[in-house]
C-alpha cells in the first residue's frame, strides 16, 4: 500500500516511542488507530488526539470503518497502529494490503505467555500471528528503530 510507512502492533497505541522515534524515522504525517473499543470511546479519542504533535493528523477507526478508509489511497505517509494481531488480520482478510507488521509492544496479562523481553501473547494471538505469516506477511519485533528486527516466526515454535 502506497504511503503506508509502518504497521505496528502496540497495546499502548500512541506513546513516546511512536511519536518521537518512529514518526521521525518514517516521516509519517498521519497516524491511523484501529480498535473497535477505542473508536467508541470519545474520552480515549480525545486523549490520543492530544498525544500526537499538532503537525500530524490522526484517525481512529473501528475495523470495519478502517477497511473502508484504507480501501482508498493514502494521501500522506501513514502509520497504522493496532493493539492485537487479529485487527490487522481482519484488514488483510478484507482486502487491505499489508506486507509487514512490526510488533512493538504487548504487555503481560492473564492468559498471555512471554515470548520476548516485554512482549507476551495469548494462544489466540499466537495463532493469528501464524496465519499472518502463512499469508506471506513479514512479522517482526522491533521495539525501537535502532534495534535489530527479530523474526516473529523464530519465536512461534511450539
Amino acid at each position: 500500500m502506497q504511503n503506508l510507512v509502518l504497521t505496528r502492533i502496540d497495546d499502548r497505541l500512541i506513546h513516546g516511542q511512536v511519536m518521537t522515534a518512529w514518526s521521525k524515522v518514517t516521516n509519517a504525517e498521519q497516524v491511523i488507530i484501529i480498535d473497535d473499543d477505542v473508536a467508541k470511546d470519545d474520552f480515549m479519542i480525545n486523549v490520543l488526539e492530544n498525544a500526537i504533535p499538532e503537525s500530524m493528523a490522526i484517525g481512529v477507526f473501528s475495523k470495519a470503518d478502517a477497511v473502508l478508509f484504507l480501501s482508498q489511497p493514502l494521501e500522506a505517509p501513514t502509520i497504522i497502529l493496532a493493539k492485537v494481531p487479529q485487527t490487522l488480520e481482519y484488514l488483510i482478510n478484507h482486502g487491505i494490503s499489508i506486507s509487514e507488521i512490526d510488533l512493538g509492544g504487548m504487555g503481560a496479562k492473564q492468559g498471555r505467555e512471554r515470548i520476548y523481553h516485554t512482549i507476551s501473547i495469548s494462544s489466540e494471538e499466537k495463532e493469528s500471528f501464524k496465519r499472518l505469516i502463512s499469508q506471506d506477511v513479514h512479522v517482526f519485533i522491533q521495539i525501537m528503530p535502532q534495534n535489530d528486527p527479530v523474526e516473529m516466526n523464530d519465536l512461534l515454535n511450539d
